[in-house]
């Protein structure tokens, strides 16, 4: 069972640490838990104690998301790449980048694709904001969620117009891109997979066995869009259970 420490506790020590929210399964840090998970890298996972204020990881990090992730007295890190990056050169081995450079940078895109801005789990978060405020159908997080969400991902209209374009392009792309082969990067289990089978969380999640959390949340977390749900083809929907059962762990710890 993974242990917390307070956000204080966290900003003290040294080492690897991470600051996380309990109990809800955020795609962009459980893909940064899985990348330490397969390269053997003992990280302290934190999260905001009872008698710490609400804005306790903010203060230590500037930004109100997670993951942050801190290593010694080097600067805090919240992007998924950055972290990605510090993760290959803690522990080169098993590497998840390939040293190629024209593989490297594939990876890179893809990644992108996956997680970055206007990506696939940002623009669907949009589209789940977009329904927790009664502007659409879908799946909702609670209004308070939703609002405290929509400024992190530059919530407006002319986003959510492009989100669902980009969400059914990028969920096409990796569906050809995996067609025939074991990996999204080909013969290589990379940081590709682990950030496909994390972020299809947002869309279809593990069953509560393997991934334990259940209420609104699971309910927000389950698509019934079924022109979305069809673009996932039946080769990447098992892709992101084959991840999970091969290289993560599972049940995942929360």
């Amino acid at each position: 069972m993974t242990r917390f420490v307070s956000i204080a506790e966290a900003k003290s020590i040294r080492g690897l640490r991470m600051g996380c929210l309990r109990g809800i399964p955020s795609p962009w840090t459980e893909a940064a838990k899985g990348i330490f998970h397969v390269k053997n890298l003992a990280c302290q996972y934190a999260a905001r104690a009872a008698d710490e204020p609400s804005n306790a990881l903010a203060e230590w990090s500037g930004d109100r998301g997670v993951p942050v992730v801190a290593y010694e007295n080097e600067n805090l890190r919240t992007g998924w790449a950055e972290i990605l990056i510090l993760a290959e050169r803690l522990a080169p081995e098993p590497a998840l980048l390939p040293l190629d450079s024209a593989q490297r940078a594939l990876a890179f895109g893809l990644a992108h694709e996956i997680c970055g801005e206007m990506g696939l789990g940002w623009s669907y978060r949009l589209l789940m904001i977009q329904a927790s405020l009664g502007h659409g159908g879908g799946k909702a997080f609670s209004p308070g969620v939703a609002n405290y969400l929509a400024p992190r991902y530059g919530f407006n209209p002319v986003h959510v117009r492009q989100a669902r374009q980009r969400v059914l392009d990028i969920l096409g792309m990796l569906s050809r891109q995996i067609e025939g082969r074991p990996y999204l990067l080909g013969d290589s289990f990379s940081a590709v997979a682990v950030s496909w089978a994390n972020i299809a969380n947002l869309i279809t999640p593990l069953p509560v066995e393997e991934l334990p959390f259940e209420g609104p949340f699971r309910e927000a977390y389950t698509s019934t869009d079924r022109e979305l749900l069809d673009t996932i083809s039946p080769a990447l929907r098992a892709h992101q259970h084959d991840v999970y059962r091969r290289h993560l762990e599972l049940p995942v710890p929360l």
